[in-house]
């Protein structure tokens, strides 16, 4: 398990990619997984009080997580709501054998945005 800091700034997009592989290389098959990025105010509230949480069950490759690949994304109106502040946050992962992971960990920069409506690309707002 690893410990990163992490940054957004609120309203925007963000794609966080996680590739599982094992000690010689080759990805696991993680068709059957679930992927958890749980982000809260306090680490100690339950998975009921987070600000945000995503779960990720299906795998964009053509061979269902035989690629290991699992794409967590944060879309703007994921964010927009939230106070801009320090969050903890995690990746987490429960596998086909019911075993429970946690990935990645640590704390989590919800940046303050300036450009509250964004206007369509070539024009003026």
């Amino acid at each position: 398990m690893a410990i990163r800091r992490l940054s957004l700034t609120r309203g925007d997009d963000i794609s966080y990619t996680l590739t599982f592989k094992k000690l010689d290389g080759t990805p696991y098959n993680i068709k059957n997984w679930v992927v958890f990025f749980t982000l809260k105010t306090n680490y100690d509230l339950p998975d009921t009080q987070a600000s945000l949480q995503k779960i990720v069950t299906s795998f964009a490759d053509s061979t269902s997580g035989t690629s290991g690949v699992a794409v967590v994304s944060l879309a703007a109106a994921d964010t927009c709501n939230l106070e801009p502040m320090e969050y903890y946050y995690d990746f987490a992962v429960r596998t086909s054998a019911n075993k429970s992971l946690t990935i990645v960990k640590g704390k989590f920069d919800l940046l303050y945005d300036v450009t509250i409506t964004a206007g369509t690309a070539g024009t003026a707002t």
